[in-house]
């Protein structure tokens, strides 16, 4: 008996996974190739917009999504018309509540995508760079554009680890050869627009290494970049000095100017 009861439970739960994974799929086939265009023409990332698709609409299963192809609960007038629901949101001190508000509602999935967009590329009456940290033209990687939109998009602050959790989970960065950085597609192109002309005014050997290191440079992720090399503070103080801590330390100096220091101390003993 009990083994039979176990045996179903496993039954359900495996219907239950791989329901859920078919309708994960489903979604994400179903928007791949709108996002993957709409992306690429406003230089924003597929990954990070398919992200934002999921979230916001439960894999298109939200009631918003269903009655108003409203998949990224963007809020107004779409066109004159809009759908009337409630929403969760957060207070300035993170608490949650519910409210009512006013959606737009869509005639398509793609009029839906288009309008995100547009929203990330134009921004806010009095800022059209509101959310320009989302480009790939300025944000390094897909994660930090999901990162900045924590800070603007939406109320919930955890929003943007919400967003890289479902890129990670569902490998979104494979969507039109998105690697998560931004040497690829167009700001790609505009890496290697940078390089031509380098060659050219100042000969190849010397424009490649410029060249690698800006690109070297751009594809370390804001989020995960490291201070430069540092010496210990212990270098300005005479030998009979309280020790410094391990963590303390000064900006670091040229070999030439740490000599005259310590000559320095040596003089004044």
């Amino acid at each position: 008996m009990l083994v039979t009861i176990l045996a179903t439970v496993g039954f359900v739960l495996l219907n239950t996974d791989s329901s859920h994974a078919s309708v994960a799929s489903d979604f994400i086939n179903r928007l791949k190739a709108p996002i993957e265009k709409v992306s690429r023409q406003n230089h924003l990332y597929p990954s990070v917009m398919m992200a934002q698709a999921i979230v916001e609409s439960d894999f298109g299963q939200s009631t918003l999504s269903t009655d108003a192809n409203n998949y990224f609960g963007i809020k107004g007038t779409y066109d004159g018309h809009s759908v009337t629901m409630e929403t969760g949101e957060y207070s300035s001190k993170g608490k949650h509540y519910m409210t009512a508000a006013q959606f737009k509602q869509y005639p398509s999935a793609e009029a839906s995508i288009r309008d995100n967009a547009y929203l990330l590329r134009h921004g806010t009456l009095t800022d059209p760079d509101y959310y320009a940290e989302t480009w790939t033209t300025n944000a390094v990687t897909s994660s930090d554009a999901a990162m900045a939109l924590a800070t603007t998009y939406a109320t919930d602050m955890d929003y943007g680890n919400k967003l890289n959790a479902v890129i990670v989970k569902y490998d979104l960065n494979r969507l039109y050869g998105d690697t998560g950085a931004a040497t690829t597609g167009t700001a790609g192109n505009i890496n290697q627009q940078i390089e031509q002309s380098l060659k050219k005014e100042l000969g190849t050997s010397t424009a490649t290494k410029v060249a690698d290191e800006k690109r070297a440079e751009q594809t370390r992720s804001k989020i995960t970049r490291m201070p430069e090399t540092i010496i210990p503070r212990s270098v300005f103080e005479p030998k009979n000095a309280r020790p410094t801590a391990p963590d303390e330390y000064t900006l670091q100096l040229n070999l030439p100017l740490e000599k005259i220091i310590k000559k320095g101390q040596s003089v004044q003993k």
